[in-house]
């Protein structure tokens, strides 16, 4: 998978997520088989696809011009996309799920946390290619880091670790995720849309 180019706040894609039972890293005939699904669903623009380096199910990401087909009842929208230090490619995903519905209050404590604090400590972490911020109608938030090694991930995931709270953040609105996931990526070309006059491309 090549590398995206470098991005910033993004508009006009969805995306849907689906849980995939049946992954296996050795007989990957699961990802045809979840990417044929997408495509009998309508006319995505890409998708991630990922297998859990721990067991469980794998994960499909599938974008969508902006509306997601109406099968999808909770589609994320793709808010941002914060480019790291790690050329790419991207060849693991972690995936860190906050189920809505959340408050306007929550929402905004997520984003100021995100920009003030915990981009921060991840964007000089060696091989983190991506950023991603998915955002439900509802609230409900996941972070995507696309990144070349699982160990990069396991770096970010230390560097988010050692941060402070900044002054004005309210514990009682930061909560921990509801699920969270790393995943080796079985395929990927999601493409980054660009807005605000930042550069798009594949993934």
């Amino acid at each position: 998978m090549s590398a995206p180019p470098r991005g910033g706040t993004l508009d006009g894609m969805d995306i849907s997520t689906h849980p995939l039972p049946d992954a296996d890293p050795v007989d990957t005939g699961w990802v045809d088989a979840a990417l044929s699904t997408a495509y009998a669903a309508g006319d995505p623009v890409g998708a991630l696809v990922g297998c859990p380096l721990d067991g469980g199910d794998g994960l499909m990401l599938a974008g969508w011009p902006d509306p997601a087909p109406d099968l999808f009842e909770q589609p994320y929208a793709l808010v941002e996309a914060l480019a790291g230090q790690g050329a790419g490619p991207a060849r693991f995903m972690q995936v860190v799920a906050f189920d809505g519905p959340r408050s306007p209050e929550w929402v905004a404590a997520e984003q100021a946390a995100a920009h003030g604090r915990l981009w921060p400590a991840v964007r000089e972490v060696p091989g983190i290619v991506w950023t991603l911020r998915l955002r439900a109608a509802d609230g409900g938030t996941s972070v995507v880091t696309l990144a070349e090694t699982a160990d990069a991930i396991d770096a970010a995931v230390r560097a988010v670790m050692s941060t402070s709270l900044l002054p004005g953040e309210d514990p009682r609105l930061l909560t921990g995720p509801d699920r969270m996931g790393v995943y080796r990526l079985m395929h990927a070309d999601l493409p980054i849309p660009a807005a605000g006059g930042s550069a798009g491309g594949g993934a």
